[in-house]
């Protein structure tokens, strides 16, 4: 009995850990105090880096998803842009180790189960282009499915701008 409990619950966390990636994105944002952020009115792409951790399809995935984020907030793509948009995207490995025990108070027979999965970070900086001067910082954290597909990558590319950008222009109190 205790041993089908304990398979039963390792089944269970794998179902909880394969669905990690329907997890919602966390977001965070900084940016400097001291800036007008309503002097801004357009903006430009600034270029990507091979060492950005961003391949040219998911550059313009994210570039199209921006403009059209951005453009919802009345900010236009121009040469002449008040400020740059750089972005960047780093995967780092993650392992979660999750305990089961069974019986009174914790005591009992029980185990761990060891999980490795990757979490993506993506960073949009936007830059006072007169200045060269770093004005915000949005950053979105999710756990990354293995092999998504075309659908599910600009799926989740154009929900972690939404909700990036979501925290620009900031409220100041």
């Amino acid at each position: 009995m205790k041993r089908t409990l304990l398979i039963a619950a390792m089944a269970l966390m794998a179902v909880s850990i394969m669905s990690c990636t329907n997890t919602p994105i966390t977001v965070s944002s900084d940016y400097d105090q001291d800036y007008d952020f309503a002097k801004l009115k357009t903006f430009k792409f600034l270029d990507i880096p091979p060492e950005s951790g961003i391949n040219e399809l998911d550059a313009g995935r994210l570039k199209r998803a921006v403009e059209k984020v951005m453009g919802g907030k009345g900010y236009t793509v121009s040469e002449q842009a008040d400020f740059g948009v750089a972005m960047h995207f780093g995967v780092q490995e993650k392992t979660q180790i999750d305990t089961i025990s069974y019986g009174y108070y914790g005591w009992g027979p029980g185990g761990a189960q060891v999980w490795q999965y990757d979490e993506g970070t993506l960073v949009i900086d936007f830059i006072d282009m007169e200045k060269n001067h770093l004005i915000w910082r949005g950053s979105g954290t999710k756990i990354l499915s293995d092999n998504p597909s075309i659908e599910e990558k600009t799926k989740n590319i154009n929900e972690a701008v939404t909700k990036i950008l979501n925290e620009f222009p900031p409220t100041t109190k």
